[in-house]
Formats: structure tokens, sequence, C-alpha cells
């Protein structure tokens, strides 16, 4: 075939082409006009959905379908509901033949719509979507318009929200833009792809995946991503009775949630089936501390875990091992662990101001009990922990709540040159909660255990101790859990010495001497039993500037009740007990024994003579002086017969 064989078919395919092109254009002029837009869609439009309706220009392409310009929807009042900036609208070709327009796509770009909630629930547009009696489609005239659309996009679209109900009863609104929409193939009871974007105040969503029937059972098979790129702006817009609570914490940081989505629409709870959370340099504001959170949270269908999980606080990192499972069940289990090299509790607890205690609040009902759904169990291993003077290493713990019933099964460590072991059990089935604790202390230096827990008696004691205790009670508030708190225990104080401006020096002051000021040991150890607010004490202390004995009440509220049988070597009884009641009260080797009184509060004691027993003590001891007088000092396990007349000499003389 020649060249110009070929040139001449392709001039006249060519003209073929433009014929048709021709023809097309001439036909879609003659069956789509302006006016036939205006009197077929609009109508169509404002009827279904009770709304007036308004449209701008229009244009015809053969290319580009029909074009509506300045598209708005009115509201009741005559408010703009929506606007659109530009709406296309792609038809068939081949029914154009048939005299028929058939319109299969639909766009809309820089829509504009205004979603109210009112007061009282309703919307803006819960009028447009009530079922209504649909009635009896007319036949089709020629040259009319039929939507068939099978094709949707939705270009920078945006979404005004404007709720005034709110949540919480806080009224809000909220500006969702960048919304883009695409949608093919669509149809009510098939499968067809979709792709959803839109921007949130500091975040991005997107939702891309295939959706099928959406006339009976709408389900979809889709990925869901959410950026927020800026955790606190994204928190200032939500509603305030959400996000005030959480704006407190001065939340920062970025979160990314690529999610897996399948099922029925209408069981939201049951479509995750996967993903991933990844939270970055997450931070937030608690007490007088900024912990930063990071790491990734790997989703199941039914589980969770976590992923070089951690969490940094003032350059401390704790390693964080998070597992979960039958998540959509009951019970949902947990399992925590918590690990690190080092961790100062001064950096978490906050510091004290110095403003004075508010008031004690009204008594609250007492909570229980409660039906946790959830089964839990943890591990914390830390190998330096800080507080204050107080170091603690090798910290473990072990812990578990299962049926609403927390155990703490071990929580130990080394702490001030000896160690520590508690255990606990709470009780959450119950009114007020019921709790057991038993906790042992052995070889602690006690002079830097004091300063962490009482600061202002640091410098005080001095020596080993070693504590048990055994203790069970009821209640969450002060009151109540004084009141139903018994147990007791017994403690030990080795190679020590007291000092101080409290009871030490109290007692100094008493008798008069100022070697008491600073009362050394060898031992101080005894028991004690918790009932009603007061711990009974029964205790002894060996030194060799005094020799205690003491047995009585401390309460709750620190006040004291205790009788002390004080015995000092001859250098300081001389001090206290001079002339000849000192010798009374002195034995043989010349240690003074004085019984004493002591009330008040722990923190300001007073001491008196216990005259009762300091009469006994006088009258035994004129008696024995007396006997010795008169008839010399009895052989070895003698006793002279006379010793009754003189006790009931005696007896008359002291009035017993």
């Amino acid at each position: 075939m020649t060249g110009k064989k070929i040139a001449k078919i392709a001039a006249i395919v060519a003209g073929v082409v433009v014929a048709i092109i021709v023809a097309f254009a001439i036909l879609v002029k003659v069956l789509i006009s302006p006016e036939m837009v205006r009197k077929t869609v609009l109508p169509r439009v404002a009827a279904a959905i009770n709304r007036q309706v308004s449209l701008g220009d229009v244009s015809i392409s053969i290319f580009r379908g029909i074009r509506l310009k300045d598209l708005e929807v009115k509201e009741k009042d005559g408010t703009s509901f929506l606007k659109a900036g530009d709406v296309r609208l792609s038809y068939q070709f081949w029914p154009l033949l048939s005299g028929r327009v058939v319109v299969d796509e639909v766009g809309l770009e820089r829509p504009e719509i205004r979603i109210v909630r009112n007061s009282d629930g309703t919307f803006n547009f819960s009028d447009m979507i009530k079922k209504k009696e649909q009635p009896t489609e007319a036949p089709k005239e020629k040259g009319q318009i039929n939507l068939a659309v099978a094709e949707v996009s939705v270009k920078d679209g945006k979404v005004a929200l404007d709720d005034r109900k709110g949540v919480a009863g806080a009224p809000f609104a909220m500006e969702i833009s960048g919304i883009e929409v695409s949608a093919s193939d669509v149809s009510m009871d098939r499968e067809f792809p979709f792709k959803f974007k839109a921007a949130l105040p500091g975040a991005d969503v997107e939702l891309s995946g295939k959706a099928s029937q959406v006339a009976k059972a709408p389900a979809i098979d889709a990925d869901f991503q959410f950026k927020a790129k800026e955790l606190g702006k994204l928190v200032a817009a939500l509603p305030p009775g959400i996000g005030g609570k959480i704006a407190k914490y001065s939340p920062s940081g970025a979160v990314e949630a690529k999610l897996k989505l399948a099922g029925d629409v209408k069981q939201p709870m049951a479509l995750l089936t996967g993903g991933e959370v990844k939270l970055d340099k997450v931070q937030i504001t608690a007490g007088n501390m900024r912990p930063t959170i990071a790491g990734l949270i790997l989703l199941g269908r039914d589980s969770l875990s976590s992923k070089d999980l951690g969490v940094d606080v003032g350059g401390q990192r704790l390693a964080i091992d998070l597992k979960g499972a039958n998540l959509k069940g009951k019970p949902v289990s947990l399992t925590l662990g918590v690990s690190g090299k080092q961790l100062d509790l001064g950096l978490l607890l906050p510091e004290k101001t110095g403003k004075p205690a508010a008031p004690p609040a009204a008594a609250k009902p007492e909570p229980g009990p409660i039906n946790l759904p959830v089964q839990a169990a943890g591990s914390v291993r830390i190998g330096k922990v800080l507080y204050r003077t107080m170091e603690i290493s090798n910290l473990a713990v072990d812990w578990q709540l299962r049926d609403n019933i927390f155990s703490l099964a071990q929580l130990k460590g080394g702490l001030a040159g000896g160690s520590f072991s508690d255990s606990a059990r709470i009780d959450m089935t119950v009114k007020g909660f019921r709790y057991t604790n038993k906790l042992n202390v052995q070889g602690v230096q006690a002079d830097k255990l004091v300063p962490a827990f009482a600061p202002k008696a640091a410098g005080t004691v001095f020596g080993t101790m070693s504590l048990t205790a055994d203790v069970k009670g009821s209640g969450t508030s002060p009151t109540t859990s004084k009141r139903n708190i018994t147990g007791g225990g017994s403690f030990a104080v080795t190679n020590g010495k007291l000092t101080g401006s409290g009871f030490v020096a109290s007692l100094a002051a008493f008798l008069g001497s100022q070697e008491l000021r600073v009362l050394r040991f060898s031992k101080f150890a005894g028991t004690y039993g918790i009932k009603n607010a007061i711990v009974n004490l029964d205790a002894a202390l060996d030194g060799s500037d005094a020799r205690f004995a003491a047995a009585g009440k401390v309460g709750f509220d620190k006040s004291l009740d205790m009788g002390i049988e004080a015995k000092f070597p001859p250098a300081i009884t001389a001090k206290v007990a001079r002339g000849d009641i000192g010798s009374l009260l002195t034995d043989s080797q010349g240690w003074g024994s004085i019984p004493l009184r002591a009330t008040g509060t722990v923190g300001a004691p007073n001491f008196g003579i216990d005259a009762s027993k300091m009469k006994g003590r006088v009258r035994e001891k004129l008696q024995q002086k007396l006997q010795e007088k008169l008839y010399g000092k009895p052989a070895e396990g003698g006793k002279q017969p006379e010793g009754g007349l003189i006790d009931k000499t005696l007896k008359g003389i002291f009035g017993k």
C-alpha cells in the first residue's frame, strides 16, 4: 500500500471521527440545555430534601459534561446548609442516540456543609432523611435527565459542626476541612471501592477500601489511618466536656494509628481486625513531672501487645511490656511489665508547697463492692529506686488482679544496708474493701530510713532496725480505716541511740540530767498490738546510761499514756534522786529506779512520777532497811519473822 493511499484512508477516518464528534456535540446541545437541567434536576433534588435549591450558571460540553456553578441548598430559615462552587455531571454517550440523558458520574468541588445539632438532639437535616412514601414514577419523557450515578467524587470539601446540645452540657464548634471523597462503580447491593480523606484541627484522617451491601447490610473492608501531628491542637478542638479534662495535662507530641477494619458497620466495636498505634514523643503534665512516652502498640482482632514502648521521666527510661487478650469479651486479660535501671521518686511525687492544709472534706460513702471485668497481672524490676535520702536496690514487685481481688505477691528489695519484703491483699468484693498486709524489715540502718519518711525526725534515731507487721482492716477513708485496722508485730533496734528535741529531750529536762539528751543503748525492742486506733506497746531499752521498761498506749492521733520503769546508773541517779529519797530508790549497785508516767503527745510529752508505784517502791525499800537495822541482814534464803508486823505498820503509813 502506497503512502498516498494510507494518507487518504487516514484523512477519511479523521473526517468520520470529526463528523461523529460534531454530531454528538449537536445532539448534546439539542438534548441537554441549561433550562432542561433547571427543570429536571433542581425540582427532583428540592422535592427529595424538602429544601430550596438555587443554581448559578449551567454549562454543557460534549467532553466535560454538565457543569453547575454556585449550587446552594438553603435551610428552612434561609441560611445556607450546603454550598458547592462547582458540580460536575458526566453522562453516557450511547444513550444520547436514543434521546436519553444518563448521568453516571457526579463530582463536587469545594463543597461547604453546615451541620447543626440543636439543644433537643435533632439535626438541621433530620427532616431530610425521614422516610417518605415513594410516589409512582411517571414514564420518562424523551430528553429527561436520568440520574444513574456510579461515580462520585468530592474535592476540597469543608464541614462546619455546630453542636448546640454539646457533650456533657457544653456546646462546641469544629471545622473539618480538606475533605476528599471518591467512589467508583457505586452499587447499593454490590461491592465497590471508595476513599475518604479529611483534616481535623491538628490531625488527618483517611479511610480507603471497599463497601458492600449498602442498601441492606452495609459492610466495609478498609484501611483506616489517623495522624495526630499536634496533640495539643487536636485536644483544644475537642468538645469541652472531653477536651477540657484532657487539656489540663497539656498533651503534646504525635500519635499515628493504622487500623484494618472489616465487617458490619452497624457493629463498630467488631470492625477492628488488626493494626498499630505509634506514639512519638507524647508528653503529658502530671504533678511536677512531664513524662515522655514513645513506642508501638500492636493491635489484633481481640488482642494487643507493645513493641519498644517506654516512658522517660527526667532522663530516666522505664521499659513497658504490655499485653492484652480477650479485649472484646469479659473478662479482659492484661499483663504489664515495667523495668529500668534507676528511678528517682522525687521526680514523680509532687513537692510540698507549704500551703495550709485544706479543711477535711465531708465524709463520702465507702466504695464497693465493685465488679471489674478485668483479670490482670504485672511485675516491676528496677535496679535502683531513690526517694529523698533512701535508696532501694533491686526492687522487685509482683501483683495480680483476679476476681476483683488484688494480691501483692511480693514487694522486696535492699534498703539502707538491710532488706525488706511485703505482701498484701485487697478484697474489692465487699463494701469499703478488706485488706491484709505483712511486712518484714531486717538489718536496716534507722538513721538512713527515718529522714525519708519523717524529715523532721532526721538525726534522732540511730541503729540497726528490724520490724515485723501483720495487720488487717477495711475502709478507705482515714476515719474508717483507723477505726478498723487491727493486728500487731514486733520491732528491735540494736547498737543505737536516741536524741533530738522530742521525747528524749523532754525526759532529760524533767529529770534534770543533760546526759540523758543522748540516750545510747545496746538494744531497744518490743511488741505492739493495734486496735480501735490505739497502739498497745510493750518495750524495753537496755543501755549504758539508762534502762527502760515501757508499757502503755499510743493513739493514732499521737496521744500518749504510758508507764515507764526507768533505771539509771549511780552517776545519773545521784543527780536525779538526791538525799534520803535517793537512797530509797537505789539498789545495792547504786542503780536508781524511778516509776514514770508519760502523757500528752508523742511530739510534746509530759512526764511525771507514777505516785502509786512510787509509794509501793518506797514502802518496800523502807521495810527492807528497817528489817536490816533491827535484825541485820537475813541469811541467804532466810526471812525475818517480824517482817509481817513491819509490813502492816508501813501499809498504815502509806494508806495501803
